[in-house]
């Protein structure tokens, strides 16, 4: 009896032992199947006896083999998953530490910028009070002086003319005979021997001590 499969068996990697394998199974499940409906029709017996034990097509070293070696693909694959899953997990995780150093740098970059912008204004603002002082200063000194010049006595036009003729005048009153500076500094051309004689000749020898 020969029996073909409904579809043909497409395998995308042949490489795959995995899809290989399970491709060959279900298409020896389904001819089973389908051979199984063709025998029961036919009315032939295919079941085995249940005290019937009939060695098996592979050994069970072989099976065993090519499960073990379905399992260690399994889990090679597996763990590549794993470690290019770690891999896009550590990269994003780096790239959030980058945006996040670079979160703290823009940050910083802010403060330092707003502390500047804070010293310059209290130094703009020191500055224009410092010139507001200046002036409120020459204003008061400019007034302090025209209400000087108002409130002195002004000279008459007969003391004017004497100023004129006689000068000004030094000191008046009781320091008018007081010394000046030229005066009291130093000698003051002060001459000690003026008005003393003066003796010309030899001396007398004072006696010497034997």
């Amino acid at each position: 009896m020969t029996i073909t499969s409904s579809e043909p068996v497409v395998v995308e990697d042949v490489q795959n032992d995995m899809q290989r394998e399970l491709a060959f199974y279900q298409q020896a499940l389904e001819a089973a199947k389908l051979g199984r409906e063709l025998v029961k029709k036919a009315g032939a017996e295919f079941s085995r006896p249940e005290d019937y034990f009939a060695e098996m097509l592979k050994s069970d070293e072989h099976m065993a083999k090519i499960r073990q070696k379905l399992l260690d693909e399994s889990a090679s694959l597996k763990a590549s998953e794993d470690a290019k899953r770690q891999r896009q997990l550590k990269k994003f995780g780096k790239k959030v530490q980058v945006e996040k150093q670079l979160e703290r740098q823009k940050q910083k970059s802010e403060m330092l910028d707003k502390i500047k912008l804070l010293k310059r204004s209290k130094l703009e603002t020191y500055l224009t009070l410092n010139d507001d002082f200046d002036i409120a200063l020459e204003k008061a000194d400019t007034k302090r002086a025209k209400t000087d010049k108002k409130t002195a006595p002004a000279k008459s036009q007969k003391r004017i003319n004497k100023d004129l003729k006689y000068g000004s005048g030094g000191k008046k009153g009781r320091f008018a005979k007081s010394n000046t500076l030229e005066s009291t500094s130093g000698l003051g051309g002060y001459n000690k021997m003026k008005g003393k004689p003066i003796f010309k000749g030899k001396g007398k020898a004072s006696p010497k001590k034997k």
